[in-house]
């Protein structure tokens, strides 16, 4: 059965920052979805490696037995580009959800050969269009990043405990020091602030000559880097608990953070 509704504001379990961001709900869109849906259409940004997608899942799939979340028969999926890891989920879970704010990745994910036993939903704000309390996993690699609003951020983190089901968890790709190539030492900090400033200067101006359906003669995006101990503070007020970052060998070391929503 397919779980979806029409608001999702019904049924939600609240906690007090839950009913915070109940209040409100007209949270917008990032103002980077504009540079991403603009990527979209040029095929920029997102890979269609198929094999990589399947092992990436046998990773995250090991992990999250580890973890102790072993039957998945209805997860989630924040972000799916052109359907990479979609494919490899939709291929082993009975109910897959895949979200994106592009029609055209959605249109690539759909074409994949498991995209068809997958469900996509393309969504302009951070809101899940699918029933409180009716989802084994949430998950999403290589999206929160690149998402400028730490509202939206925070919302996606409060939707994603909404639709989750007791017991069920969240495993999201969230770059953090020490992970992605990065050391924390000085050389490293200065390098990484010095393009973080040229990106603050030149995607204004980026975003606008998208708007005009101007082309630029450049690629830019946002991209941000967690703090784990603030990751921590905003799950645990959400509701949930278990909070773990995980460091794992993927494509040099990337890192995860898996959270879990308490068993009634």
């Amino acid at each position: 059965m397919r779980r979806q509704c029409g608001s999702v504001v019904a049924a939600f379990e609240e906690t007090p920052v839950l009913a915070q961001y109940r209040s409100v709900m007209t949270t917008k869109a990032s103002a980077s979805n504009i540079e991403w849906q603009a990527y979209a259409a040029q095929d920029y940004g997102a890979s269609h490696d198929l094999a990589a997608g399947l092992a990436e899942w046998a990773m995250l799939k090991s992990q999250l037995r580890q973890y102790g979340l072993t039957d998945i028969r209805v997860s989630v999926e924040i972000g799916c580009g052109g359907g990479r890891l979609t494919n490899a989920i939709a291929g082993d879970v009975p109910e897959h959800h895949a979200l994106d704010i592009s029609q055209h990745r959605v249109d690539q994910a759909r074409a994949t050969p498991n995209g068809a036993k997958a469900t996509f939903h393309v969504v302009s704000e951070p809101a899940i269009p699918l029933e409180a309390g009716t989802c084994d996993l949430g998950v999403s690699t290589h999206v929160f990043q690149h998402i400028e609003s730490t509202d939206v951020v925070n919302r996606y983190f409060a939707e994603l405990y909404r639709v989750l089901r007791r017991g069920g968890c969240i495993m999201v790709h969230i770059p953090t020091i020490g992970a992605h190539g990065t050391t924390g030492e000085w050389g490293e900090v200065t390098r990484r602030k010095l393009k973080e400033t040229t990106k603050a200067v030149v995607l204004p101006l980026t975003r606008l000559l998208m708007r005009w359906n101007v082309t630029p003669p450049w690629r830019v995006d946002f991209y941000r880097y967690f703090s784990f101990q603030r990751l921590h503070r905003e799950l645990t007020a959400l509701g949930f608990t278990d909070v773990e970052l995980r460091i794992l060998p993927w494509d040099g070391g990337h890192s995860y953070v898996l959270a879990r929503k308490p068993p009634a």
